[in-house]
Protein backbone atom coordinates (compact mmCIF):
# COMPACT_ATOMS: atom_id res chain seq x y z
CA UNK A 1 0.00 0.00 0.00
CA UNK A 2 2.88 2.19 0.88
CA UNK A 3 3.87 1.48 -2.39
CA UNK A 4 1.15 2.56 -4.22
CA UNK A 5 0.79 6.21 -2.19
CA UNK A 6 4.42 6.21 -3.40
CA UNK A 7 3.71 5.81 -7.26
CA UNK A 8 0.62 8.40 -6.84
CA UNK A 9 2.51 11.13 -5.33
CA UNK A 10 5.34 10.71 -7.89
CA UNK A 11 2.49 11.19 -10.34
CA UNK A 12 0.42 13.30 -8.66
CA UNK A 13 4.13 15.39 -8.75
CA UNK A 14 4.68 14.75 -11.96
CA UNK A 15 1.32 15.98 -13.48
CA UNK A 16 1.13 19.48 -11.50
CA UNK A 17 4.97 20.21 -12.69
CA UNK A 18 3.78 19.47 -15.92
CA UNK A 19 0.69 21.45 -15.69
CA UNK A 20 2.69 24.49 -14.11
CA UNK A 21 5.73 24.55 -17.22
CA UNK A 22 2.42 23.78 -19.49
CA UNK A 23 0.73 27.32 -18.43
CA UNK A 24 4.52 29.19 -17.80
CA UNK A 25 4.94 28.08 -21.78
CA UNK A 26 1.73 28.93 -22.65
CA UNK A 27 2.44 32.75 -20.92
CA UNK A 28 5.38 32.79 -22.82
CA UNK A 29 3.92 31.92 -25.84
CA UNK A 30 1.05 34.29 -25.53
CA UNK A 31 3.80 37.61 -24.43
CA UNK A 32 5.80 36.16 -27.54
CA UNK A 33 2.83 36.33 -29.60
CA UNK A 34 1.90 39.74 -28.76
CA UNK A 35 5.64 40.97 -29.42
CA UNK A 36 5.91 39.29 -32.70
CA UNK A 37 2.65 40.99 -33.48
CA UNK A 38 4.01 44.46 -32.35
CA UNK A 39 6.74 44.20 -34.48
CA UNK A 40 4.75 43.43 -37.10
CA UNK A 41 3.10 46.29 -36.82
CA UNK A 42 6.16 48.68 -36.71
CA UNK A 43 7.46 46.42 -39.84
CA UNK A 44 4.43 47.24 -41.85
CA UNK A 45 4.04 50.70 -40.80
CA UNK A 46 7.74 51.37 -41.59
CA UNK A 47 7.28 49.56 -44.97
CA UNK A 48 4.53 51.90 -45.73
CA UNK A 49 6.73 54.69 -45.06
CA UNK A 50 9.80 53.57 -47.13
CA UNK A 51 7.32 53.05 -49.64
CA UNK A 52 5.90 56.18 -49.93
CA UNK A 53 9.57 57.71 -49.85
CA UNK A 54 10.81 55.30 -52.64
CA UNK A 55 7.44 57.01 -54.26
CA UNK A 56 8.37 59.99 -53.78
CA UNK A 57 12.03 59.86 -54.68
CA UNK A 58 11.15 57.58 -58.06
CA UNK A 59 8.85 60.88 -58.92
CA UNK A 60 11.55 63.29 -58.28
CA UNK A 61 14.20 61.43 -60.34
CA UNK A 62 11.63 61.20 -63.06
CA UNK A 63 11.12 65.33 -63.07
CA UNK A 64 14.67 65.32 -63.31
CA UNK A 65 15.49 63.18 -65.91
CA UNK A 66 12.82 64.64 -68.07
CA UNK A 67 14.59 68.45 -67.18
CA UNK A 68 18.03 66.75 -68.25
CA UNK A 69 16.42 65.28 -71.36
CA UNK A 70 14.82 68.51 -72.08
CA UNK A 71 18.06 70.89 -71.51
CA UNK A 72 20.13 67.59 -73.82
CA UNK A 73 17.70 68.40 -76.70
CA UNK A 74 17.39 72.19 -76.10
CA UNK A 75 21.44 72.30 -76.10
CA UNK A 76 21.82 69.32 -78.63
CA UNK A 77 19.48 71.68 -81.17
CA UNK A 78 21.13 74.68 -81.03
CA UNK A 79 24.88 72.98 -81.70
CA UNK A 80 23.23 71.16 -84.90
CA UNK A 81 22.25 74.94 -85.61
CA UNK A 82 25.91 76.11 -84.77
CA UNK A 83 27.72 72.81 -86.81
CA UNK A 84 24.88 74.21 -89.73
CA UNK A 85 26.14 78.02 -90.06
CA UNK A 86 29.78 76.67 -89.39
CA UNK A 87 29.20 74.69 -92.23
CA UNK A 88 27.62 77.24 -94.56
CA UNK A 89 30.35 79.49 -93.67
CA UNK A 90 32.96 76.60 -94.25
CA UNK A 91 31.11 76.01 -97.92
CA UNK A 92 31.27 79.73 -98.76
CA UNK A 93 35.39 80.07 -97.80
CA UNK A 94 35.71 77.14 -99.89
CA UNK A 95 34.41 78.69 -103.15
CA UNK A 96 36.17 81.70 -101.77
CA UNK A 97 39.26 79.81 -101.90
CA UNK A 98 38.35 77.65 -105.04
CA UNK A 99 38.42 81.10 -107.51
CA UNK A 100 40.90 82.46 -105.61
CA UNK A 101 43.08 79.35 -106.05
CA UNK A 102 42.20 79.66 -110.04
CA UNK A 103 43.43 83.63 -110.43
CA UNK A 104 46.03 82.81 -108.53
CA UNK A 105 47.18 79.86 -110.65
CA UNK A 106 46.36 82.03 -113.94
CA UNK A 107 48.15 85.11 -112.28
CA UNK A 108 51.69 82.70 -111.73
CA UNK A 109 51.27 81.35 -115.38
CA UNK A 110 50.68 84.81 -116.62
CA UNK A 111 53.71 85.89 -114.52
CA UNK A 112 55.69 83.04 -115.92
CA UNK A 113 54.71 83.51 -119.37
CA UNK A 114 56.00 87.29 -119.17
CA UNK A 115 59.16 85.90 -117.55
CA UNK A 116 59.85 83.57 -120.53
CA UNK A 117 59.13 86.05 -123.15
CA UNK A 118 61.91 88.66 -120.73
CA UNK A 119 64.07 85.66 -120.92
CA UNK A 120 64.09 85.01 -124.75
CA UNK A 121 64.16 88.77 -125.23
CA UNK A 122 67.79 88.93 -123.06
CA UNK A 123 68.52 85.76 -125.05
CA UNK A 124 67.66 87.83 -128.08
CA UNK A 125 69.35 90.67 -127.59
CA UNK A 126 72.48 89.43 -125.81
CA UNK A 127 72.95 87.35 -129.09
CA UNK A 128 72.18 90.80 -131.11
CA UNK A 129 75.74 91.68 -132.76
CA UNK A 130 74.37 95.37 -132.82
CA UNK A 131 73.48 95.76 -129.38
CA UNK A 132 75.78 97.87 -126.92
CA UNK A 133 76.57 96.26 -123.96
Amino acid sequence: MELLYFISGILTVGIVYSIVLLRKNQSSYADAMERLQSHQNLSSIRFGDMDEEIDRINLYTLDIKSKLEKDQYASVSEINKKIGELGEMTNAMNVRLSESNKVFTKNASDAFTQIQSVKNTLKALGQDPNFVR
